[in-house]
């Protein structure tokens, strides 16, 4: 089932240096990005440092040099490191999963579950860092194609006439929903990943009117 939704696993980001990094070498390379991530979320780009970044990552800055040319090219490489990752959950999130209808509701439950754990590098990137460079909304631009482009055989499968169209459309839906859930709505921290990704599933396969109430996870009594 190779096939089926995000298929592209690969890490497409590479280091400057033209030797292949040794096992060490990715090991501290990791490290940066780890810390890069951290101080961005905290500061934003634009008062982020590479100081900042090498000071938490407990390294100096001629290492951070050895695999990142500035701040900009450590952002880059964040931004595909994390699509990467999120490409991965998807993927192996549906992978196993034969019934159409499951398979859409799992991989939407695990775009929610990567935005929940990963929120604050999610709101960094939409508010801030796509207005930095173009290349940088070029490769969101590129991870929102990608995904609506796996999605789109599972929608064909569920009878979606032009299912590239309303993949495009699911991909939109889930980032304004999970935008929603974690920076407009009050209450939107008791809404689970599971309960996002049924309501979107049914909304897409049934229609609006068929979205199920809920209640706060662990409130038996609701």
């Amino acid at each position: 089932m190779s096939d089926r939704l995000v298929t592209d696993v690969s890490v497409s980001s590479r280091p400057i240096t033209e030797s292949p990094l040794t096992e060490r070498q990715w090991v501290r390379r990791g490290e940066l990005l780890e810390a890069a991530r951290r101080v961005f979320e905290r500061d934003g780009y634009h008062a982020a440092t590479v100081s900042s970044i090498v000071q938490l990552a407990g390294l100096s800055q001629g290492a951070f040099y050895l695999y990142f040319g500035d701040k900009k090219a450590v952002f880059a490489a964040l931004q595909e490191e994390m699509a990467t990752l999120l490409r991965r959950r998807i993927y192996w999130a549906t992978r196993d999963e034969s019934d159409p209808a499951r398979r859409l509701e799992a991989g939407l439950n695990a775009y929610f579950e990567f935005y929940d754990e990963y929120r604050n590098w999610m709101r960094r990137l939409t508010v801030e860092g796509l207005g930095i460079d173009e290349s940088f909304e070029a490769r969101q631009v590129q991870l929102y194609e990608t995904l609506a482009g796996g999605f789109a055989p599972t929608l064909g499968e569920l009878g979606v006439r032009v299912p590239a169209v309303a993949a495009a459309a699911l991909i939109g839906m889930a980032a304004q929903v999970a935008y929603w859930k974690h920076y407009q709505s009050q209450d939107g921290s008791s809404i689970t990943a599971a309960t996002l990704a049924r309501a979107c599933a049914s909304l897409f396969l049934h229609g609006a009117a068929s979205i199920q109430a809920s209640q706060p996870e662990g409130d038996a009594n609701a």
